[in-house]
């Protein structure tokens, strides 16, 4: 018998504020690498206009947060290591674009987060530049040598004191990744109000087109595992975070822990930092789910999932969470990995916006779009992954942002030459009632009026069925389960019978049971 029988649960802290007063667990992310999102200029690149155009989109689709990838100026397409951080990338606007941008967004009642990498420069950037192999420059303190005359500068990935290393970088420049000295305390002054700026850009304390919050990219405690820039948590990202929290106090920060497989717990306490990421939540569902089992799976049954989500939520610090995602840009689409298997790309669908944590949605995640990772040079094997937006399927059409187009086997292989876009590509999907992107918006308008998905505790209930994952969610006032079939054969759900069905995918009532469908699931609201 299937019925509530509660083996863990967890949710006090779950229904705890974060950052004086705003519960990020009730937001939705839409995490995008805005040059592939819209582009209206016609150069191929998505832009900060393009993207204020599309506001209505995301809207529409109800997502209550924006994430992006870094703006900063930078030769490498995704622009993670600069040549200015304090200019934003020409390609995407100006200041003035950047600042009507966010205030376009705040005025929708949505939040922007900043994706922020500030441990390296690029070649190109001023501070490496006039230091280089010259010790008398100003600009010396910024950046990490290994030697005394400047000629060593320390290299990401590379070993201390090797000459300088250049890698491929789209769509053909050869570049160079250094090290900021963050053992400096003028680097660290620098970076306070280098942060602080994006926080309150007029610096009147008005917080009008300031960030909502920022996403640091690799954080680690001891940089690269170099041995050189240690104690970093609480010598170098506390103050840094301490100092923005100063100018807004409601500022929320998630770190990428540098080891996906951990929960980011130390990062957290150590660090001031409010949320991680779930990556091991994220690697269960996957090793259930996937077409071909990943390296990093371990064999099991439904009921791991819900027993990854209690470890990852038990290893949360009171009053911290974490972002629970299936795609982001450094890892396989979603879609990829399961085979774009249309049950379980729904099943993927329900998961993102049924459990525990800050909802994560990455852009074309709701439209089914394919993408893996390859294995060509360093810089452009992400690319299949931050593919163009298909808003329509075809990539001459007004707005596509396919800046890589046809510049090598990225291209070749890209969904828009495949065909597959003519099956996902958004202006096929939103007037059909039964498409995947329709399923996300009514599931994202159902956790939105749900205190229990949004913020609630979870609990496992016992299925007597390896591949029925059944979990609920609460609050005081509100109890929300979810019957999920992770096979390929029909199962039986058996339950109270006494509440309300929320919502049905290929499962219909029986009695007081369900039976669903493989990969279907139903969303029930019960009495508490």
């Amino acid at each position: 018998m299937l019925l509530l029988l509660v083996v863990y649960s967890c949710g006090n802290s779950w229904q705890s504020d974060l950052t004086n007063g705003i519960n990020w667990n009730e937001e939705i992310i839409y995490h995008v690498m805005q040059r592939s999102f819209y582009d209206s200029t016609g150069d191929g690149h998505g832009d900060l206009k393009g993207f204020i155009s599309k506001l209505d989109y995301l809207e529409e689709l109800g997502v209550t947060a924006i994430l992006f990838t870094p703006l900063y100026a930078s030769d490498f397409y995704h622009n993670y290591f600069p040549t200015d951080y304090e200019s934003i990338d020409a390609e995407y606007g100006t200041l003035e674009d950047y600042l009507a941008f966010v205030e376009a967004v705040h005025a929708r009642g949505m939040k922007f987060m900043m994706d922020m990498e500030t441990q390296y420069v690029q070649n190109g950037h001023p501070w490496f530049e006039e230091s280089y192999k010259n010790p008398d420059s100003p600009f010396g303190k910024y950046i990490y040598y290994s030697d005394t005359g400047n000629h060593y500068p320390e290299q990401f990935l590379r070993p201390s004191g090797s000459d300088i290393y250049t890698y491929q970088a789209w769509p053909g420049q050869l570049l160079s990744i250094f090290h900021l000295d963050l053992n400096h305390p003028a680097m660290l002054e620098w970076m306070k109000d280098f942060y602080a700026f994006w926080v309150d850009p007029y610096g009147d304390g008005s917080l009008r087109s300031g960030v909502d919050g920022f996403r640091i990219d690799h954080i680690m405690d001891d940089l690269d595992h170099k041995g050189i820039f240690t104690g970093l948590y609480e010598g170098f990202w506390k103050p840094v975070f301490e100092h923005v929290r100063s100018v807004n106090p409601d500022l929320f920060i998630v770190g990428e822990q540098s080891n996906w497989l951990a929960y980011g717990d130390d990062m957290m306490n150590r660090s001031g930092a409010d949320a991680s990421f779930g990556f091991l939540v994220r690697y269960t569902i996957a090793g259930i789910l996937a077409a071909d089992t990943p390296d990093y799976a371990v064999e099991q049954h439904a009921g791991n999932i819900g027993e990854t989500i209690l470890e990852t939520m038990n290893h949360m610090p009171e009053g911290k969470t974490y972002v629970h995602f299936l795609e982001n840009h450094d890892i396989p689409r979603w879609a990829s990995e399961v085979g774009s298997h249309p049950g379980k790309l729904r099943c993927g669908a329900a998961l993102t916006l049924t459990l525990p944590g800050i909802a994560a949605i990455y852009y074309g995640q709701e439209l089914g779009v394919t993408g893996m990772v390859a294995d060509w040079s360093y810089d452009v094997n992400h690319i299949p992954v931050r593919e163009a937006f298909p808003w329509t399927p075809d990539p001459a059409d007004k707005g596509i942002a396919a800046f890589y187009k046809d510049t090598g086997p990225w291209w070749d292989q890209s969904y828009f030459n495949t065909g597959a876009s003519n099956k996902f590509a958004f202006s096929v999907q939103q007037n059909d009632p039964k498409s995947l992107w329709n399923l996300y918006r009514s599931l994202i308008s159902l956790r939105k009026g749900s205190d229990a998905l949004k913020h609630g505790g979870f609990s496992m209930l016992l299925p007597g069925n390896d591949n029925l994952f059944a979990f609920s969610r609460f609050t005081e006032a509100e109890i929300v389960l979810v019957y999920m079939n992770l096979s390929d054969k029909p199962l039986l759900a058996e339950t109270t019978g006494n509440g309300q069905p929320l919502f049905t995918d290929r499962a219909k009532r029986s009695g007081n049971n369900y039976e669903i469908e493989p990969y279907g699931f139903v969303i029930i609201r019960e009495a508490p």
